[in-house]
């Protein structure tokens, strides 16, 4: 062990005795020397300078087991870093004696792969093994742990099949045969048990329950060779040795011999370890790793999963008790579908509020909601601030925090008709902001009727996009002063056939004004420059900003995007185009040259390609045509 205050008494030892020759090359000398200390026991110095200065620069103290290294002396701060990353890349000088000292310290033998450094390769070698060994041990405690925790989980429930076929998946599926005398033979999938439907009470794709176990079915042609296979993920509870811990699952459901199975596979594990400080929530993910395919990471501790996932709700009182905050989490959650389950136990824990509206039959926005999100009171109206007569929709459809604050800013009654127009619209999360600000200019209902006819006018698109194409065909036609009195100018009948038209007439309007802004600069911009022709090629100056649109198009490059423009105008960055002699108004080649250094940043031709030799030479010739004072001049403008 290294005892400051001794190694304090040590005094720093010479400059190594090595000759104008050893030192060629070299930018740092190094001496060593081994003490004898009462309490620190055999401790190797080495002292570092520098090669030219004789500056002390670095300290190294080793007793075999640990270091200390200190860039000042007197010490004023011990540090523990390899040498070589405290003073950078450069060899180092030393004499014989001096790495004899170091291969006895550290009972090694001369090898010619450290013969011509060899007090810098085992200083830094002796720091790189410490911190290689921690590391190891490191993972060897973190597999060690992981392990144990994954020890504490047990099998799947014995029942979590049948659970998953009657609160997981809406429907089972009914196989039946072709038809035979006006009826078909028919196997449920679900009990497995065999009965004759008539044909008309069967079409396939449809919907019906099986006559022996009565659960919803899906009918299936039988001699379909492709399994039907289902998706979902589930949360599962445990308790060990009075530790709950949580897991989550992807869940497959296949058919063999027209009868169910599943496949599960963890893909997130929570642990609540009690210790003496309080809970430590550890978490585990199974995720891909660069270079490794997919294998479980330990992440930080107190990460929880958010994901919304049905709930295995039959052994939550053995779990949780028969009181979890107050509630009874296993009646409470059976069919609620989708929810955050940490989400609802942290909140029962931590806002009064959730319990209350748990209790209500509102699982979804107990379990995704923060504290910001509700108001103070003790009845529905007060808390979530809309009207009690919304409390059987909220309780029908569940409602989740972010359906509440749309509702919330709806101008207009949302009735249960609506509601589920709005649910077949699919919004997420993050379209929340964009239906609010539409809302204030449209009833809910005009709002929900609307976007479903423009999802069935434009097909395999997800709200967000017609949202955005919607909301940047208002902002383009306020700019261009259209009136929107009118119903269907404001609400047109095909979103996309309106918005491409508007974009094109705003693109006009916007690029008349850059190419008149163009005309203006044009003049300070090309001051002092004439437009050059040499052999094969000439220059051409861009005069308007469709110019470079015009070459973006042709070439299909980026050149015609604003920021090339901008750059052009303000004389930075200024665009020319190469052109072949014999054909002027065809582009070619596209260069961009910065105006403050002097030098092409980009040489392009059709599709970002790379043009030839004799263009290159062209370019630089034109290139040394320019003049840096003039340059200066006209980056003034």
């Amino acid at each position: 062990m290294l005892i400051k205050k001794e190694l304090e008494q040590i005094p720093a030892l010479h400059f190594p005795k090595t000759t104008a020759k050893e030192r060629q090359g070299k930018m740092f000398s190094a001496s060593a020397e081994v003490y004898s200390l009462k309490k620190s026991g055999s401790v190797l110095v080495v002292d570092v300078f520098d090669t030219k200065s004789r500056m002390l620069k670095l300290r190294f103290f080793c007793d075999g087991v640990t270091y200390l290294i200190c860039e000042q002396w007197p010490a004023v701060k011990w540090i523990k870093r390899k040498p070589g990353n405290v003073l950078g890349h450069g060899a180092f000088a030393s004499t014989k004696k001096g790495d004899e000292i170091v291969l006895r310290f550290f009972k090694k033998s001369r090898s010619s792969y450290y013969y011509i450094n060899i007090i810098e390769s085992y200083i830094n070698g002796f720091v790189s093994d410490i911190y290689s060994m921690r590391q190891r041990l490191a993972m060897e405690r973190k597999y060690a742990m992981m392990k144990e925790h994954f020890a504490m989980y047990p099998d799947y429930p014995g029942d979590l099949p049948l659970f998953c076929e009657r609160h997981v998946f809406d429907h089972s599926y009914i196989f039946v045969e072709k038809v035979i005398n006006g009826s078909k033979r028919a196997v449920c999938g679900h009990c497995n048990k065999k009965f004759k439907i008539k044909s008309a009470n069967s079409v396939l794709g449809h919907y019906g329950n099986c006559p022996k176990c009565g659960l919803r079915a899906k009918f299936r042609g039988s001699w379909l060779k492709n399994s039907s296979t289902d998706k979902a993920c589930i949360c599962i509870a445990h308790k060990h040795e009075g530790q709950i811990i949580l897991r989550w699952v992807k869940l497959r459901r296949l058919y063999k011999e027209k009868k169910y199975y599943y496949k599960f596979e963890d893909y997130y594990k929570n642990l609540y370890i009690s210790t003496p400080k309080g809970v430590t929530i550890y978490a585990y993910a199974y995720i891909p790793i660069m270079y490794y395919g997919v294998d479980w990471v330990r992440k930080q501790n107190g990460t929880l999963c958010s994901d919304k996932t049905f709930i295995y709700t039959n052994n939550l009182k053995e779990v949780f008790g028969e009181k979890y905050c107050y509630v009874d989490l296993q009646n409470g959650l059976i069919n609620v579908g989708n929810i955050t389950f940490t989400g609802l136990l942290n909140n029962l824990q931590n806002i009064p509020e959730a319990e209350y509206l748990f209790k209500m039959g509102l699982s979804t926005i107990a379990s995704n909601m923060h504290i910001d999100d509700l108001q103070t009171g003790n009845s529905f109206s007060k808390v979530l601030g809309v009207s009690k007569q919304y409390l059987p929709l909220y309780r029908k459809f569940n409602i989740d925090i972010f359906e509440h604050k749309i509702i919330k800013a709806a101008n207009t009654w949302v009735s249960i008709e609506s509601f589920e127009k709005f649910r077949a619209l699919k919004p997420a999360k993050y379209d929340t902001k964009d239906i609010i600000d539409l809302l204030e200019r449209m009833s809910f209902e005009h709002f929900v009727n609307y976007f479903i006819k423009q999802m069935s006018v434009i097909k395999n698109k997800k709200l967000q996009y017609i949202l955005t194409l919607y909301k940047d065909y208002i902002s383009m036609s306020k700019q261009l002063k259209v009136e929107l009195l009118r119903k269907s100018v404001c609400f047109p009948s095909n979103i996309k056939q309106s918005h491409d038209l508007v974009l094109a007439r705003f693109n006009k309007v916007k690029h008349e004004i850059q190419d008149e802004n163009f005309k203006h600069a044009s003049e300070k911009l090309y001051s002092g420059m004439s437009e050059y022709a040499k052999g094969d090629f000439c220059i051409v100056f861009p005069r308007l900003y469709s110019d470079l649109v015009i070459e973006g198009q042709s070439l299909n490059h980026c050149v015609g995007s604003e920021t090339y423009y901008n750059n052009h105008i303000e004389g930075k960055r200024m665009i020319f185009f190469i052109r072949r002699a014999a054909e002027p108004e065809k582009s070619f080649v596209t260069m961009e040259i910065d105006m403050r250094e002097l030098r092409i940043r980009q040489l392009y031709g059709f599709g970002g390609t790379s043009p030839t030799p004799d263009v290159r030479r062209f370019a630089n010739d034109f290139l040394r045509r320019l003049s840096p004072y003039e340059n200066m001049e006209r980056i003034a403008i």
